[in-house]
This record gives C-alpha cells, structure tokens and sequence, in this order.
C-alpha cells in the first residue's frame, strides 16, 4: 500500500536511504515529538522484513509499551535475537555483557544481517549516560541500528555521544515536523504540527484552567500529576491506591472528569489502563506540574511502602514492577529500599517475578553506590545494605538456576548448605581484620554456622578452614570431618585435601593420612600439591609418608615440601635431593626453582648444564648468594633473547638480589628507554620491588602511570597496586590511590582485583569502599550465594577492603550481615 509521507518525513526517508546505501553501522533520528519518527522507524522496518537474509530487532520505548528501563529494553533485543533471557533470569550487568557480545561479534556470512530499532530512545529513564557502559558502541560488521530521539541537534548530539557512537560514523537524520494541512491529512495532531496550536504545553495549559473552575477539579489535577510520574498506563486501582482511596471511588472520578481527561489521556483495553495520548503530553504536563513534584512523590512513596510490606498476592502489579525505579530515581534513602532484598520480595514464583526481583536490587545496589560516593569513608549502615543486598542477589542468581517454579524437585539444599560453608569461611576473614576482643565474637559465629550443617557439607577445604580455625577436640573434628569429605570426593583436589587434613591430625595419624593421600595421587608430586608450599605439619607427615616412593618422585615430592619443613627437617631433605640427584631429575621450573636456593656448588655446576629446566633467574641468585656475581650477570644476559625488553628482566632479576652499589641501575635504565610504554609498564608489573630497586621509586611510579593506552588498562592497573607493596613506605597511598583510578578508568577490570585486594592496606578510605561498591558480587564470575562470600569478589577477599573503607565499625557490621544471610533459600525447602 502506498504511503503518503510529510515533506519532512519525505526527506529524512532519502537520508537514511543514503545511509542504508554507505558502510555506516549506525543513524541517529531526531525532531519533535508528532514529526513522524516513529512512523519512519515502522517502515524501515517492514521494508526490512520483505527483504530475505534480515533479522530486525525492534524496540518501542516508552510507557505506553511499558519499555522504559534498560533492563526491559536489553531483554526485548536478547529474546528477539534468539536468546532466552530468562532461563535464567539475567541481572543487567549480565544482560548487557551478553548483547554487547553478541552485536560486537557480528554475524557469520551465512546468518542474516541485524537490524536493530530503537523507536523513543530518549524515554528509556535510566539509559547509561557513560558511553563506555553503552551495549551498543561496538556493532559488527552485520549489525546496524536506528535509534530515534525527541529533540533538537543539541540533544541528537548529546545522544549520540552518550551510545559511544562516533561522529562521522553516524548521521544525524532530522525529520521535520508536518505542516498544519499534512497534518490534518494524517491525523496528527494539531499541536504537532509546525506552527501549530501551541504544542503541548498550549493544550495542558488549557485543561488546566478548567479542571481548575469545575467541581473537584483539583484531584483531578493531581490524577494527571501522578500520571504524568507513572512509568506504565495505570489501572482505576492503582489510581485508588495513591489516592487512598477504593477502586470504586476512583472509577468514578476517572469517569467525571472524562471530558477534560479525554483530550489528554488515553484508556488501554481491554484492563482500561489510563495513560497520556503522547508522551511529548505527558512531560508537558510533568512540566507544568513541577510544584506538586514533592507531593506526588510522596503519594508514590507512600502506595510503595504500603504495597510493599504486603504478601506478594496483595501487591497491586503497577508497584511491584515499578517500585524500584521510583525510589531509585528519586533518591530515595536506601533504608526505604532495603525491602527489595528481602526472601518475601525475592520471590521464587516464576522466572518473570525472579527478573524483576533482580531489575529492584540492581537498582538498590546503584542507589548504594550514589551513596557511596557521596560519603567518603564507608559508614556501618551501607557496609551492612552493600552486603545485604549482594547476598540477595546470590539468593536470586542461584534460584534462577535451580528454578523452583518449574519442578518442585529442585535441588536447594546443597546450595544452601555450599552458601553455609562460604559464610563460615567470610567470617573467618572478617574475623582477622578487627581487634582481638571483636575477632572472638565473629569467629563463634562462623562455628556457630559450621556447628548447625557442616556434617552435610560436601567442601573438604570449607572443613579444613574451620579446623584451622578451631582449637582442642573441636579442631580435631572438623579435621575428622574435612578428612571423611575429602574420602567422598573424586575431584582432582582430593589428593591435595587429604594432605591439608593430615596436618591437623595427630602426628600418627597424620602420617597415615598423608600415605594415603600419596596412594590416591598415584604418587604424582604435582596431584599431592600443585604448587611447592604447604603448611609445616602437613609438610613433615608427607616426607614421612613419601619416603618409600622411588627416587623420581621422592625428589620431586621432597623439592614441593623445602619450604614448609622446619628448619632440622629441611636439611635432611636438602641432603636427601643431593643424594638422589640424577640429571634432569626434576620435571618442571617451580620445583627446580623450590631447590635453587639450597644447591651446593657441585651440584649447582650440576644444574647449569640443565637450563631448559632450571629456571635462570633462580641460578643467577644463587651464584649471587655464593658471591660469583659476574658469572650471575653472564648467566642471564647469555641466555636472554637479544631485545631489550628480554635484557632489562633478566638485568632486573639479577639486580634485586645484588647489594645496591653493584646493581645495573643505569644499565636497566637505559634499556627502558628503548621499550614502549607498555613494555615499561608489564616489566614493573612482573616485578615491581626490583624495579624500585633498580629505577628508583619515583621513576618506577611514573613509569607505571605513563602507560595510557586503553588496550593496557589491565597492566597499569596491576603494576600500579603492586607498586604499592613495593614502595617505600611514603609512596604507598599514592600508588594504591592510582591503582583504583587506573582500575575504574579501565572498566573496573575484574581480573585487577586480587591485586587491588593485597593493596587495601594503603588505600584511602574512599578510595576503598568505590572498590567494594562496584567489585562485591559484581565482579565475581560465577554468580551464587556462595559466591557472595566465599571466592573472587566475595566477602571473604574483599574483607581487608572492608577495613580499609569503613574501620572496624564496617567489619563488624559486614559480619552481622553475613550471619543474617543464613535465611536464604531456607523458606524454599
């Protein structure tokens, strides 16, 4: 059917026909509300879909359709491109990493091309304003996306600085609004039309001043006030609820001022939700309204609270879906959301109840980083939401997985009883960053925890944590029980468990322990422990247990236990490995490294005809420690690669080791000066205290912070938090200070944060409670409630942040929080 198009619409047509016609991935449309953008974008994509190999995806965003989150958006395009966003529920950090991957990868050559549409971009409430955040800055090859905005080129600009899109890559496409008799013609409105009627704010401004002259008028207005606010059509109940009135009441007043409300509002069938006609009406009248703001908001606050604290069959839908954003974008205080990280609000019904649960704490959690930011150090309060509202995001995550909704088989007490284990262990940690009066009080409350379910716990090493913890009979238990756990298992780490176990165990059994564990691993020294270390009991029951193995492996087992032996012990094993020496008796670089420091010159002569396996460094510091420095340097520079990168590490290697007036400072300066940023940057990062040895403090910071390429956030990040630890005493807060702004400035990195972690010490405040606000849970990559206390992001490595954020007042309050964790997923058994 032929179309008949407005000049303006006509002429917006042929520019993005161009654009469709040239390489660009994305257009930008722009004008006044009524211009005709959202028939453009009808088009476009109709015409797409007469077309063969095209997959459009298309979003109307806005109240009407009930599309003004991004969450609500992001999830329409996941389940458009063939994913399902629900199975399981995805929070919005999630779903933005899944489409972001999915655009930026493009298409192969024998899928369709994307089409993307977003029709009303600028009516979605919380689009990210950081362009680095966008989902839709990287489009590939096969995507393209419209977006079309209400407003002028000031905001298409802004807009499209916003999605990360780049000038010249993307038109502006402007569509000029329809004269008064194309208008007429199409049925537009008149107020859209070009020198029109006034506009919208004509037209409000007329109702206006009649409602104001008719009997109860006056609610009236407040009804199009509290309208004006809805981010959905609302029903004649939810009308009642924020007036505080019944439904009856409420229709009734719907019904008497239809006339007035007719040329604004409109009603939905067929539950004859009401909602403005347009929404360049509704901010209009958003506008005019301004001096109700204050009481509307508390109307809204009001229906929520009360809504809220209602079992989730007597919640109105209108607030149990849009609760969240109206308190978060009004800034409402997080005490009066903390009711979305409640079990009764988290709600395993279905996976659509389990998503909005996440969209409310997602927006909980914001509200705590505006917070956060706002206070400096972390007051007790927000360290206890912070860790509130992460553990009920691991209760969701992990429900979202089992789907107790689907099949009421759905295995949730292992969940829950790995979620007991991980709390346990959190409070340990947090126990060892408050004083020694405090640290009693939280460690009771990890045995309290283990003492109610550890029997069932399936964690050999959650078992072992305790045990360490523990002392007398209670120790022996745990140990016992870490023992029994670590029998059951048929995991790879089976092995490496029985040796922890044994070194809680008396010495007797300590040693049958750890003959067993030998028998288990097969006698492989890497299975019985992955890397050389362990803890001094364990140590000694091993290289007892160990000594009927065959020479091969009792040297290997022997070279992976040096550093735990007591100091007797430890001689003996040195002497043993010099009797069993035979050449290239050692299979890998750590365990040669593990000997190194103890060979004897004979057989260190021994160990340089074997430099493949031996590790170079490890012989230079040795024959540093013998005094043969000069054999040290042509050892490293002989088997160095001829770059400048390879003769500056082993030049810094050898250096830390020599006493400062030999080392190759200018030496290992000069060569710096050859390398690139970067390259500058990693070396500091691999070995920061010996590139403070060798090119000063100063320069190593600097250095570090020079790096400032985007592709090397990561490097920076990590060289300027292990600078921290490596400088002089001084220096150290202002490493760590520009280790959290490199870690931020790079898009909060997860893989930075364990460093970060070991620099918490020498963090400011502030500085460190950013980092637990965005790290806690966020940055873990195996969503669950164990996972919000125990493992990467969790509770337990972030509790040195915790300290460093808000003293021990924060710990001790995190550590309430993490005992009161224990209510979750019981009440679904």
């Amino acid at each position: 059917m032929a179309v008949s198009w407005t000049e303006g619409e006509e002429r917006a047509r042929e520019a993005i026909e161009r654009w469709r016609a040239a390489p660009g991935s994305a257009c930008l449309l722009h004008g006044p509300p009524g211009a005709g953008k959202t028939t453009l974008c009808a088009r476009l994509v109709a015409e797409a879909g007469e077309r063969a190999g095209v997959c459009s995806a298309v979003v109307q965003v806005g109240r009407a359709s009930r599309f003004v989150s991004e969450h609500e958006i992001l999830a329409s395009l996941l389940e458009q491109l063939g994913e399902d966003a629900l199975h399981p529920p995805r929070d919005l950090l999630k779903l933005r990493s899944d489409l972001r991957n999915k655009l930026a990868n493009g298409q192969d050559e024998d899928e369709p091309e994307v089409l993307l549409v977003l029709d009303g971009l600028d009516e979605c409430v919380d689009w990210p304003r950081d362009a680095e955040v966008s989902t839709l800055r990287e489009l590939g090859e096969r995507v393209r996306c419209v977006a079309s905005i209400t407003g002028g080129e000031r905001e298409a600009h802004a807009w499209r600085e916003r999605l990360g899109w780049k000038d010249c890559d993307v038109p502006l496409v402007e569509v000029a609004p329809p004269s008064p008799a194309a208008a007429e013609r199409r049925g537009i409105p008149s107020w859209a039309a070009a020198g029109g009627s006034g506009g919208p704010e004509a037209l409000a401004a007329e109702v206006e001043r009649e409602l104001w002259l008719v009997e109860g008028g006056e609610v009236a207005l407040d009804v199009l006030s509290m309208l004006a606010r809805a981010f959905a059509p609302l029903d004649p109940e939810d009308v009642a609820e924020l007036l505080e009135i019944d439904d009856v009441a409420a229709l009734g007043l719907l019904r008497a001022h239809a006339p007035w409300f007719g040329r604004l509002l409109r009603w939905d069938a067929p539950v004859r939700a009401v909602r403005f006609q347009h929404d360049a009406l509704r901010v209009a009248w958003e506008q005019r309204s301004a001096s109700r703001n204050e009481a509307v908001e508390a109307r809204y606050r009001g229906a929520i609270a009360r809504r809220t604290a209602e079992p989730s069959r007597c919640r109105a839908t209108y607030f149990r879906r849009h609760a969240s954003v109206h308190l978060a974008l009004s800034g409402a205080p997080v005490t009066s959301m903390l009711a979305f990280a409640e079990p009764g609000w988290v709600e395993a019904v279905s996976a659509e109840a389990l998503a909005c649960a996440l969209v409310d704490l997602r927006r909980l959690r914001d509200r705590i980083g505006e917070e956060v930011e706002r206070c400096g150090p972390l007051p007790p309060p927000l360290a206890a939401a912070l860790v509130r509202c992460a553990a009920a995001q691991g209760a969701a995550a992990t429900l979202g997985d089992a789907e107790p909704w689907a099949s009421p088989d759905a295995d949730l007490v292992i969940p829950r009883l790995d979620a007991d284990a991980a709390r346990a262990r959190a409070l340990f940690a947090l126990a060892a960053e408050v004083s020694l009066p405090a640290r009693a009080g939280i460690r009771e409350r990890a045995f309290e925890v283990a003492d109610l379910t550890a029997a069932r716990w399936s964690s050999a090493s959650a078992l072992i944590a305790v045990a360490e913890a523990a002392a007398g009979e209670r120790r022996a238990r745990y140990a016992r029980a870490a023992l029994e756990a670590a029998r059951r298992s048929d995991g790879e780490d089976a092995p490496r468990a029985l040796v922890a176990a044994a070194g809680l165990l008396p010495e007797q059994e300590a040693q049958e322990v750890a003959a067993e564990a030998i028998e288990r691993a097969g006698g492989a020294p890497p299975a019985l422990l992955p890397v050389p270390g362990v803890r001094e009991a364990s140590a000694v029951a091993l290289e007892r247990a160990s000594r009927p193995l065959p020479a091969p492996q009792r040297i290997r087992v022997l070279a992976r236990l040096l550093a735990g032996l007591p100091a007797e012990a430890k001689a003996r094993a040195v002497q043993e490995i010099e009797r069993l020496w035979a050449p290239w008796c050692f299979d890998n670089r750590e365990e040669a490294e593990a000997v190194a420091p103890y060979l004897s010159e004979p057989l260190l002569e021994r160990a340089l005809e074997e430099v493949p396996v031996w590790p170079v460094h490890a012989l230079g510091a040795r024959l540093v420690s013998l005094g043969r420095e000069a054999e040290a340097r042509a050892l490293v520079l002989r088997w160095a690669a001829s770059s400048a990168g390879s003769r500056a590490e082993a030049l810094l290697r050898l250096g830390e080791g020599l006493p400062p007036g030999q080392r190759p400072a200018e030496e290992v300066q000069a060569l710096f000066e050859q390398l690139a940023p970067e390259e500058r940057c990693n070396l500091i990062k691999e070995h920061p205290s010996a590139s403070v040895a060798l090119l000063g403090a100063e320069a190593a910071l600097r250095l570090a912070e020079d790096c400032v390429d985007p592709s090397a956030s990561y490097v920076r990040a990590v060289a300027l938090a292990r600078l921290a630890r490596a400088l002089p005493e001084p220096m150290r807060a202002e490493a760590a200070r520009r280790a959290v702004l490199a870690f931020e400035a790079g898009g909060a990195d997860a893989d930075v944060l364990g460093d970060l972690c070991d620099a918490a010490p020498w963090m400011g405040p502030a500085d460190a409670a950013r980092l637990l606000s965005t790290s806690l849970f966020d940055a873990s990559g195996v969503p669950s409630l164990a996972g919000v206390f125990q493992g990467w992001a969790s509770v337990a490595q972030l509790a040195g942040v915790f300290r460093r954020a808000g003293g021990e007042e924060a710990v001790l309050a995190a550590a309430d929080e993490v005992a009161f964790a224990g209510r979750w997923l019981h009440s679904v058994e």
